[in-house]
């Protein structure tokens, strides 16, 4: 436990020097596609220890070394993914449920795009803060077959946005 708090100041010192040091725009090419998150501020930089995370204050700052390793709608998913956290501070199942949305309402993500993502999720365990990859999954899929509903997913624990500690998935 004493290791995960470690590494959770770490990426949040990480992330916030990053966002000092990276240039921003609003706007940022996703697999191809121009997205934004209004009119937060977006910031890449491939010194973060993830894919994407959202800096409450600062914006989001993305890691397109490793984004760029993703298939292309678990990038935007990410991407919505993190955008959300600055609507539902640190509630995962609520960040993915407003990504899962979104992209069915703008036509970004398909049903087997939803099969992408939960495949990139599907060995996440539980861990604090995160529910299993397969309770993401099962949430994403109810969400995205319901996208005009705005439902907040509570999650089992939360944590303040911008707090998530390195993992190898969002």
């Amino acid at each position: 436990m004493k290791h995960r708090f470690v590494l959770s100041i770490l990426a949040a010192a990480v992330a916030t020097v990053c966002a000092h040091r990276a240039e921003a725009a609003t706007t940022v090419s996703i697999a191809g596609q121009s997205m934004s998150c209004g009119s937060t501020r977006v910031f890449s930089d491939n010194r973060l220890p993830m894919e994407g995370r959202f800096v409450p204050g600062r914006g989001i700052i993305i890691n397109h070394g490793l984004m760029n390793q993703l298939p292309p709608a678990v990038r935007k998913f990410v991407f919505k993914h993190e955008c959300a956290h600055k609507t539902v501070g640190g509630n995962e199942l609520a960040a993915d449920c407003i990504a899962a949305q979104e992209g069915a309402r703008e036509k970004w993500l398909t049903s087997e795009g939803v099969d992408t993502v939960c495949k990139a999720l599907e060995n996440e365990p539980a861990s604090p803060g995160y529910p299993s990859g397969i309770a993401r999954c099962a949430n994403i899929k109810k969400c995205y077959a319901n996208p005009s509903t705005r439902s907040v997913q509570k999650s089992g624990s939360q944590r303040p946005a911008g707090s998530r500690a390195p993992r190898p998935a969002y």
